[in-house]
């Protein structure tokens, strides 16, 4: 009995150990694998680290196994240039931004707008006053820097006779209360912190271009953003038409600016290298519309997500995974060419029957032509026995008869079955009773 129990308990213990065991393994197996990406961003501080830092952090709370470490960066030509080395798997760039062929969207995250600042007590009244001042622009390589040495190329503006100085936003807005630049023209986020600084102590923003006639009143700035962009396209394929809204930027004064401004501006995009493993990429899409709410209370530049403008016009190739979000709502194949399908099926069996009757009526016409056959050679035989017709005649047709239907089973008039086997076996038959025929003739004379 002691025994018994002995047993009993060690028994338990091996069940118990056993089953915290396949609960461990059974977690092991079910949790999903730990992703760690490395997130490419901007200069900390600035919009693109504040964003990634947001998205970051949502996408973590979200996903407890997906980690996205940042990596600051001086700006859009630098993440591109990690993305293509590999170094980094998630970037926010411009979408005007040179990368090579690793490079695949992800979504449109906020426009970046054009922002002419003066001070308000400047002469420059549009881009075209700004030869004989300094203008200070984004930092060397960036894509702000880029983007509006192209818009002043275009407008025809001579650069050879402006100052141009290379600075961060917050830098340039210091700058220009101090009057040691006259002028800042940079690419950034709506309700930018610097900007709005720099308009609180004393700073205006100001036209890109003025209306024909040098009128100040922008009414229908939006048909005047369009305009812009349209003949700026041409050369610039990736500018889009903004307005900066009435009174964006409140504060002293009551607010900036006091009518809308047409302006020009670029996508920012959340980019990733091609590689990246397509659920990967759906669960980070997924999440960042899925929590839009959460993202907007985080950073303001988030309120312009929308799916509706998440895939326009789109430099780099959209993500599969993206892709994969973006078509979920989409029917399925079946559903989609049901119609279609349907058609084809009804088509494919009206022909299936088609063809059977064709092929029905031609077996058909087959068997008439050996069933003429037959008779011949039944008239033959039926003339042999009546011993009434020269043999020499009735060999002369059989010998006729027997080419004729070899003729056509070449030219598949006849078909080489089982009828034809029996015509043949009745010829063979007809030929032996004429030599049967002839032997008797020959043994009477």
């Amino acid at each position: 009995m002691v025994e018994s129990d002995t047993l009993r308990r060690r028994l338990i213990a091996i069940g118990i150990v056993g089953a915290i065991v396949l609960a461990v393994l059974a977690q092991r197996w079910l949790s999903e694998d730990s992703e760690e990406l490395v997130f490419s961003t901007g200069q900390e501080g600035l919009l693109y680290h504040e964003l990634a830092a947001a998205l970051s952090e949502e996408v973590e709370l979200t996903h407890s196994h997906i980690t996205l470490d940042l990596l600051a960066s001086k700006g859009s030509l630098e993440n591109a240039d990690r993305l293509n080395q590999g170094t980094a798997h998630l970037a926010l760039m411009q979408n005007d931004t040179l990368a090579g062929a690793d490079v695949r969207s992800i979504t449109a995250i906020y426009p970046e707008l054009v922002h002419f600042l003066c001070r308000k007590d400047s002469p420059i009244r549009s881009l075209r006053d700004l030869p004989g001042h300094t203008l200070a622009v984004g930092v060397k390589g960036s894509g702000s820097e880029k983007f509006t040495t192209e818009l002043l190329d275009y407008l025809n503006i001579d650069i050879t006779k402006i100052k141009i100085v290379h600075l961060p936003i917050q830098d340039a807005t210091t700058q220009l209360k101090a009057g040691d630049v006259d002028a800042l023209l940079f690419l950034t986020g709506l309700g930018n912190t610097a900007c709005q600084k720099a308009l609180n102590e004393g700073a205006q923003l100001t036209p890109l271009v003025l209306p024909p006639g040098g009128e100040s009143s922008w009414a229908g700035a939006h048909e005047w953003a369009r305009t812009m962009a349209d003949g700026f396209r041409v050369h610039y394929p990736h500018a889009t038409a903004h307005t900066i809204p009435l009174l964006a930027y409140p504060g002293a004064g009551g607010g900036q600016p006091a009518e809308p401004i047409p302006t020009l501006g670029v996508q920012a995009v959340l980019v990733c290298h091609k590689d990246l493993p397509a659920d990967l990429v759906e669960t980070i899409t997924r999440t960042i519309f899925e929590h839009r709410a959460s993202l907007s209370q985080r950073h303001a530049a988030f309120s312009s997500l929308s799916e509706n403008v998440a895939q326009e016009s789109l430099q780099f190739p959209l993500h599969e995974g993206a892709e994969q979000y973006f078509r979920r709502e989409e029917p399925g194949f079946l559903v989609k060419y049901a119609e279609s399908m349907g058609f084809i099926l009804s088509a494919s069996i009206i022909l299936w029957g088609l063809i059977g009757g064709i092929r029905k009526w031609l077996l058909q016409k087959r068997k008439d032509r050996i069933d003429k056959y037959y008779q011949a050679i039944e008239s033959i035989i039926g003339r042999l026995r009546e011993g009434e017709e020269s043999l020499d005649d009735l060999e002369e047709e059989l010998i006729t008869l027997r080419k004729d239907a070899l003729h056509e089973l070449v030219k598949e008039k006849l078909a080489a079955d089982e009828s034809f086997v029996i015509y043949q076996n009745m010829a063979n038959g007809c030929q032996q009773l004429l030599a049967q025929k002839k032997q008797e003739r020959r043994q009477a004379v």
